[in-house]
C-alpha cells in the first residue's frame, strides 16, 4: 500500500511539493523510465524499469485519490 510518505520519496519530492511539481515529478521520470526502458536490450532491467513505470502510475493514483494534483 503507497503512503503520502512513500509516495513523495518515490518521486523524490518532500511534504510541501506543490501540485504542479508532482505532475511535473512524474512526466520527467515517466519519460526517463521509458527511454531506460525501450533502449535497454537487457531483459532483466527492462523488466526492472517497467515494474518502476508501474509504480510511478501507482503513485500518480494515489495523489488523485487524495486530491492533490
Amino acid at each position: 500500500m503507497i503512503t503520502e510518505e512513500n509516495a513523495l520519496s518515490i518521486l523524490q519530492l518532500d511534504g510541501s511539493a506543490t501540485a504542479e511539481e508532482i505532475v511535473a515529478r512524474y512526466e520527467m521520470l515517466k519519460i526517463q523510465y521509458k527511454k531506460i526502458k525501450d533502449e535497454t536490450g537487457d531483459l532483466k532491467t527492462r523488466l526492472a524499469y517497467q515494474l518502476k513505470q508501474i509504480e510511478l502510475d501507482d503513485v500518480y493514483i494515489y495523489f488523485r485519490k487524495q486530491q492533490r494534483i
